[in-house]
């Protein structure tokens, strides 16, 4: 992978990660708030998804799990920031493990 496909990798993990972040704000009872929250999770989602595919048609997917595993860790930290929600000890683990077993596919 080059640096424009790397980029472009992480900007998708972090369009998914926002989006995730809306979708988790529009359950707000505010209907107009909640459907304003929706509809930019869904776009941001939509944009994550066409920033793949475009990068999928010069990179093999599995260079693409690692960026895909991210997420494990973007959307608890971000949750963890924006909805000061707490994360124990055990989700930290399973999360290690996750991002190793990837680790272990690349080698």
């Amino acid at each position: 992978m080059n640096g424009a496909e790397i980029a472009l990798a992480l900007v998708s993990v972090l369009c998914s990660t926002a989006g995730q972040i809306f979708f988790k704000t529009a359950t707000t009872r505010d209907f107009f708030r909640a459907t304003l929250f929706l509809g930019c999770g869904v776009v941001l989602m939509l944009v994550s998804i066409l920033i793949v595919v475009m990068i999928l048609r010069t990179v093999p997917l599995s260079a693409l799990v690692p960026f895909a595993a991210l997420a494990y860790i973007t959307v608890p930290l971000a949750s963890m920031i924006v909805f000061k929600e707490s994360v124990d000890k055990r989700f930290w683990l399973g999360t290690l493990c996750i991002v190793a077993g990837v680790m272990l596919t690349l080698a």
